[in-house]
Parts: C-alpha cells; structure tokens; sequence
C-alpha cells in the first residue's frame, strides 16, 4: 500500500510541477492589459498621424479625450479638427513619419516617432520625439508630449 501512496505523491508532485510552469508561462492580467494598450495607440498612429486618416479618430480616442498640448484643443472635435487642417498643408515630397518604439506598463503607453524631410533650404531635416498616451477602456483617454 505503501508503494502505491508513494507512486501516487510522485504523481501528484509531476503533475503540480508542469501546471504550476505552464501557468508562469501564461500572460498576466497587467501583461495582457499593456499588450492591448500598446497595440490601440499604435494602430492610432499608423492609422490616424502616419496614413493621415483623421475620419478613423473616433475609433482610437475618447470623445472626452484630454489633450495635453496647449496647440491641440481637448476633445475628440478638437483633435479632428486640427488634424484635418495640419493635414490639408502640402508636405515636403520626401515627408516621412516613422513609429520607432512601442513601450508601456497597463494603461500608460509611450511612442518613440521620428519625422523626416528634406527643406525649403534643401537641407535634411529629421526631428525625434515622444508622445505619451493613458488608454481607457480601450481607448485613448489622454495624451501628452515634449513640446
């Protein structure tokens, strides 16, 4: 009897070990939640600030969006509004807007962007930054940036 308690403790001890590795293989709750945030604002930014298609902010921003740079007004209007008019402007031929880097931790997301082009002077122009967004719900609720 005894040889079969042991038999069945090993056993126990087996399968406790490979669930216990398989379950700190799965992605956390906070993993989960940084994953599904950093995709929003990146699918933000090639959709709406890299292809220019303002008309799809509604599906990326909260209608009460905070706006943290004092040259965009709040809101998701205000935010559309301004977009549409920056993009009107004729850019450079050589205008690129290029997302870096993608980094967060749950609901705060920060992008490293660099836009390059070529000036008036003929001279090359490249200029780095970076913009951090608070997603709610999945949706951006608030953003700011280094200007």
């Amino acid at each position: 009897m005894s040889s079969r308690i042991a038999s069945w403790q090993m056993f126990l001890v087996v399968v406790t070990a490979t669930v216990s590795a398989a379950a700190s293989n799965l992605p956390s709750a906070n993993e989960k939640l940084t994953a599904l945030n950093k995709s929003v604002v990146r699918d933000f930014y090639t959709t709406v600030l890299i292809r220019r298609d303002v008309g799809a902010a509604p599906r990326f921003l909260r209608t009460d969006y905070i706006q943290h740079n004092p040259q965009v007004p709040t809101g998701l209007k205000g935010f559309m509004d301004t977009f549409r008019e920056r993009f009107a402007q004729k850019l450079p031929p050589d205008y690129k807007r290029e997302l870096l880097n993608v980094v967060g931790e749950n609901e705060m997301v920060v992008i490293y962007v660099r836009q390059t082009w070529t000036g008036r002077d003929g001279q090359h122009h490249e200029a780095l930054e970076f913009d951090m967004f608070r997603v709610q719900d999945g949706k951006i609720a608030e953003h700011w940036d280094a200007d």
